[in-house]
């Protein structure tokens, strides 16, 4: 996002920053962008947990975008993607990446193409 002339782009670790603080980011950001690995066919549970505070807070109007990795069945972005569809006025794009277990070089093509996504949103 960056390399495409975003100012300003924050990333945060869900292990290591405390949510309220990345749920008050929330709140500043126009475009988020949540990546999860998938765990137990679910989201893994930091970024569960970021996400239901983020529905129970009322985020609007806000775009998101989602990546989700998993070595066979990847799921993280369709359960993230449930818990925002429940809320309103808020766009998740259609365009999500999956990568199996490691970033590969067609992924890379893929996430830019997101990051092209997020930009033009």
């Amino acid at each position: 996002l960056a390399d495409l002339g975003v100012r300003d782009v924050k990333m945060y670790d869900v292990s290591a920053t405390h949510p309220s603080f990345i749920v008050s980011e929330c709140f500043r950001a126009s475009h988020l962008v949540f990546l999860s690995t998938t765990y137990n066919a679910g989201m893994f549970v930091n970024m569960e947990n970021l996400v239901h505070d983020i529905v129970n807070h009322n985020l609007q109007n806000r775009t998101i975008a989602l990546v989700e990795n998993g070595s066979w069945a990847p799921c993280a972005a369709k359960k993230m993607h449930t818990l925002l569809d429940t809320m309103k006025d808020l766009t998740v794009l259609e365009q999500t990446v999956t990568i199996r277990s490691a970033v590969k070089p067609g992924d890379e093509s893929a996430l830019l193409a997101l990051a092209d996504a997020v930009h033009q949103a």
